[in-house]
C-alpha cells in the first residue's frame, strides 16, 4: 500500500486495537461534501444506509472514492438477504458492509463470498482504480483488498441471537453489530435498551464474540446508561452516534429555537 494514503481501513484497525471511534449514517446527502464534514468533525467513519434510505449505488460510488483519498472508512449497510447488492457495493468501491439483519451463519456465510475475493470467496474480480492499492497487481492485489475490507454482521432478531456463536466464527466476518434498536422491537420491547431480554442477547452474542476474538459493536443506543453495561460485557468502544439526517433536524430545531428566544415576543 501507498504509505502517503495511510491505512486503508481506520476503522478495521481501530476495531482490532479497542481505540474509542465514531461513525454515523448517511441517508440524505448524496454528494462528497459529506466527506470533509465527517472529517471535519474528526469522525473515522461513515455509513452510506442503502436499507433506509433512497439513495442510489452511482450516488454511494463518489462518495466511497472521496472517503479512499481522504482517509475516512466509508461504509454501505445493506440488507444481508441482497447478496446481488453486497457484490455491487464492494465492486462499486466501499471499504466495508454492515450486513444488516443476518438470520443464520449460512446468509452470512452467502455474504462473505459474495464480497471477497478469492481464498475466503467467490467474487468476480473487477480491477479498482482506489489511491490505497496503486501499484499492487495479482494475489497480493486480492489479499489487500481483502484485507481492508471490514465486514460486520448485524444480529437484529432472537434468530441471529441463537446462531450468533455460528455467524461469529465464520471466516471473513470481522466484527459482530447488536442493532438494538430492532432487536428489541422484535422482542416486543421497542427502545428498551436494559430489558432483561435484550440484556441477555448482549450476554449471548459478547460469549460467542469473546470466544473467537472478533469485537462486538452496539448499535442504536446513544445514551450512556445503556451503553455502559453493555462495554462492561466487552463490546467496542465504536460509537453509532446519529445520521446526517438527525443532526441536520436537530440543528434546524436548536437555530430556530435560540432566534425564538432572543426575539422580543
Amino acid at each position: 500500500m501507498d504509505k502517503q494514503h495511510g491505512n486503508p481501513n481506520g476503522l478495521k484497525e481501530k476495531l482490532r486495537t479497542g481505540e474509542p471511534s465514531y461513525v454515523f449514517a448517511v441517508r440524505s446527502i448524496r454528494d462528497t461534501g459529506i466527506v470533509n464534514i465527517a472529517l471535519a468533525a474528526q469522525y473515522d467513519a461513515v455509513y452510506i444506509d442503502f436499507q433506509h434510505s433512497p439513495i442510489a449505488l452511482h450516488e454511494a460510488a463518489n462518495v466511497f472514492h472521496a472517503g479512499a483519498h481522504g482517509g475516512l472508512t466509508v461504509l454501505a449497510r445493506v440488507p444481508a438477504a441482497d447478496v446481488s447488492l453486497v457484490a455491487r457495493c464492494i465492486d462499486a468501491g466501499a471499504h466495508g458492509l454492515m450486513l444488516a439483519d443476518l438470520r443464520d451463519a449460512e446468509q452470512a456465510r452467502r455474504c462473505v463470498e459474495a464480497a471477497l475475493l478469492h481464498p475466503i470467496g467467490n467474487r468476480s474480480f473487477g480491477m479498482p482504480v482506489d489511491p490505497r492499492f496503486m501499484g499492487m497487481s495479482g494475489a497480493v492485489l486480492m489479499q489487500a483488498i481483502n484485507q481492508a475490507t471490514l465486514l460486520v454482521a448485524m444480529i437484529e432478531s432472537e434468530q441471529a441471537v441463537d446462531g450468533a456463536e455460528a455467524i461469529a466464527a465464520i471466516d471473513g466476518i470481522d466484527a459482530v453489530q447488536i442493532g438494538t434498536a430492532d432487536l428489541s422491537a422484535s422482542m416486543g420491547v421497542p427502545g428498551d435498551y436494559g430489558h432483561p431480554r435484550v440484556q441477555s442477547a448482549y450476554r449471548k452474542v459478547a460469549l460467542a464474540c469473546n470466544a473467537v476474538k472478533k469485537p462486538l459493536i452496539i448499535g442504536g443506543i446513544r445514551n450512556p446508561a445503556y451503553l455502559q453495561p453493555y462495554i462492561a460485557l466487552g463490546a467496542v468502544r465504536c460509537y453509532f452516534v446519529g445520521s446526517d439526517t438527525g443532526f441536520l433536524l436537530d440543528a434546524a430545531r436548536q437555530a430556530k429555537s435560540r432566534l425564538q428566544s432572543d426575539i422580543p415576543h
